[in-house]
């Protein structure tokens, strides 16, 4: 799609829609929504809906800021690739300076396709087979993190059986509460009175090389977290020196939180200098050099750069409750709201101008009473056609949705620097989400599956002729 620029300022949207993270937003004297300069009918049109819309400005900004709140001279961030593992998203995160953080071998191959050397990739989580492990190894990644006793002695298994020495890092659990925040009950990592025993194994084992200590903290409200495991981290760097090991990486993870409207957050920027100020002085206590310090910031990244849109298919009136259902829904574009109780802004996105006079509840179309992108919405009478945003989607929805209903995942396109638009991920197809049975059963040939897809494909508005479905509805009933 050209990028045909604005002929005329948009006015700017009311603040009671607005939030300041939102500065790609406006919209025009009709009230429609307009991401960058693009109006979200003309998104609608082109690529149809559901569909997920990203902002590269927003995501090479928020990469920069993240940097900058960290003045330390061997910070090396890493890209939290299970938030959003959409290859042209990763080459973004590269090409800003960070590493990968990779959940599994699938993410360290879609790395390896975004151009991150690997050397520039860690693979960590809970389970590594045997094959991940000298998959990982041969291939020559920064580190693979160890996330319990057995996996440590896996490791160096393979290690032994292929005559390599791992670099490895530990991943621990270091058994910290802080007011309401505690990793007690957290299933990753290796327990603090245990990760002592994990190291000297480490440092006595010749097809081992331990080279950096790993904190998974998940979701962190409270900064002073990251102070406190970096405490304990440390101490145990200290006695790995001891035992004759540099630990030359401290990884304190991610869990960074994001401002979706109902939490108390604290943003980066907002606790990097006072932390590095504690960390250079718990360095010094312990009489440790410098080591590369790694953080995985993910929905602080690409939350905010992340638009949904969806379109209303029909309007209820069930008892005193308004019901918009969308062609949307949890499974297969917004899994959160049904899996975290998270909540969304969602904005009219083509009545923007119009008052809030109804309470919805915004329901997906899957066959499940639970599919519900959002309940007690206040928002202008909504009808037929009507888009709704779904805005900062950009992190999880998409890695977390399924085909539920044999529902077919949405497209993603990215408002480039320049202005221009980009298809970075297709609408799925059937015959690739029927492929796994297909292949097992013969029970179709490709050349079925391709005249089935293609004859799905019609383009409506060539048979419908000219003109838009909405008008041919308004045709049919004056003819009637």
């Amino acid at each position: 799609m050209e990028n045909k620029g604005k002929k005329k300022k948009n006015p700017a949207i009311s603040k009671k829609y607005l939030r300041p993270r939102w500065k790609f937003l406006s919209q025009d004297w009709r009230g429609t929504l307009y991401i960058e300069q693009y109006s979200v009918s003309e998104l609608a049109q082109k690529f149809g809906t559901p569909l997920y819309v990203f902002v590269e400005r927003e995501i090479r900004e928020n990469l920069r800021e993240f940097k900058l709140a960290f003045p330390y001279a061997r910070l090396r961030p890493q890209y939290a690739g299970k938030i959003n593992s959409n290859i042209e998203i990763m080459q973004i995160c590269r090409q800003e300076g960070f590493e990968l953080d990779a959940s599994s071998v699938g993410e360290i191959v879609l790395g390896l396709l975004s151009d991150f050397s690997p050397g520039q990739i860690t693979l960590t989580n809970l389970y590594k087979s045997e094959q991940d492990i000298l998959f990982a190894a041969k291939l020559g990644v920064k580190a693979i993190t160890a996330d319990s006793m057995e996996e440590l002695e896996r490791m160096a298994r393979v290690g032994k059986r292929a005559g390599l020495k791992i670099k490895t890092f530990i991943r621990i659990n270091p058994a910290l509460k802080l007011g309401n925040y505690s990793t007690m009950e957290h299933q990753y990592g290796i327990p603090y009175s245990y990760a002592k025993k994990a190291i000297t194994f480490a440092v006595k084992n010749r097809y081992l090389e331990l080279i950096g200590l790993h904190f998974h903290g998940a979701y962190i409200e409270n900064p002073l977290v990251y102070t406190a495991a970096a405490q304990k981290m440390l101490g145990l760097a200290k006695f790995a020196q001891n035992l004759g090991a540099r630990i030359k990486y401290i990884d304190l993870g991610g869990g960074f939180p994001f401002d979706y409207g109902s939490k108390e957050f604290f943003k980066p920027q907002d606790m990097g200098p006072k932390f590095i100020e504690a960390f250079e002085k718990l360095l010094q206590k312990h009489n440790l050099p410098k080591p590369f310090l790694i953080f995985e910031p993910g929905k602080v990244i690409t939350a905010n750069a992340g638009v949904g849109l969806v379109e209303v298919i029909s309007n209820k009136k069930v008892g005193k409750k308004n019901i918009a259902v969308t062609d949307g829904s949890t499974y297969a574009f917004l899994p959160d709201p049904m899996i975290y109780k998270q909540y969304y802004d969602i904005l009219p996105a083509t009545k923007m101008n119009k008052p809030r006079t109804h309470s919805y509840i915004i329901a997906g179309r899957s066959c499940d009473s639970i599919d519900k992108l959002g309940v007690n919405r206040y928002l202008p009478k909504l009808e037929e056609e009507d888009l709704l945003a779904i805005m900062d989607c950009g992190a999880y929805s998409n890695v977390l949705s399924s085909n539920f209903n044999t529902l077919r995942r949405a497209p993603m396109v990215l408002v480039k620097m320049d202005g221009s638009l980009k298809l970075i991920r297709r609408r799925d197809r059937y015959s690739e989400m029927f492929a796994p049975e297909l292949d097992v059963l013969k029970v179709a040939a490709p050349k079925e599956m391709r005249e089935l897809y293609n004859f799905y494909r019609v383009n409506f508005a060539k048979f419908w002729g000219s003109g838009t479905n909405a008008e041919k509805k308004k045709e049919d009933k004056t003819s009637t």
